[in-house]
């Protein structure tokens, strides 16, 4: 072979070989195109007052010693299985003057009764070895004062 076509077969693959590599895609050949530097392509700021914490106190802990203690709901415990307590409950229930026993839930351990005026559920949980019996509002809310205190009292006094 002669001299010129091996260099004629060189340079056509050189000039193919770069043909390829600036079709490619490589970054080299590419220019910008601009959109590299645009806003939207920045990295995001916060504004010092977003970063920094908090500093007006509305999301301090209170001091132990100023906190307020919350009102006892009067509620109370019997040493009897939440079962047996429904039962016990049910009976000092129908005894007790001016109650009405509007519903009785033995699955759910609650009561439903109108007092004085008010309709108060009396709820027994397990608590422990025994039954803890509360009184709570038609909103599910322990009472701590008026008809249904009253009739946790009451009831209290004559189960013990």
């Amino acid at each position: 072979m002669s001299n010129r076509i091996v260099n004629g077969r060189t340079g056509l693959v050189l000039v193919l070989g770069a043909m390829i590599l600036a079709s490619s895609g490589c970054s080299l050949f590419r220019s910008k195109t601009g959109y590299e530097l645009s806003p939207e392509s920045r990295p995001l700021e916060v504004p010092p007052e977003l970063s920094a914490p908090s500093s007006d106190g509305a999301m301090s802990i209170p001091k132990v010693g100023n906190a307020q203690r919350a009102a006892t709901s009067g509620a109370f415990t019997l040493e009897d299985s939440p079962t047996g307590a429904f039962g016990r409950v049910g009976i000092a229930l129908e005894r007790i003057e001016g109650v009405s026993i509007k519903e009785r839930s033995q699955l759910l351990t609650v009561y439903t009764v109108d007092y004085k005026g008010e309709q108060v559920l009396i709820r027994i949980a397990p608590h422990g070895d025994g039954a803890r019996v509360s009184a709570a509002n038609t909103e599910g809310k322990e009472v701590v004062s008026g008809a249904g205190a009253t009739l946790l009292a009451t009831l209290q006094q004559r189960l013990k």
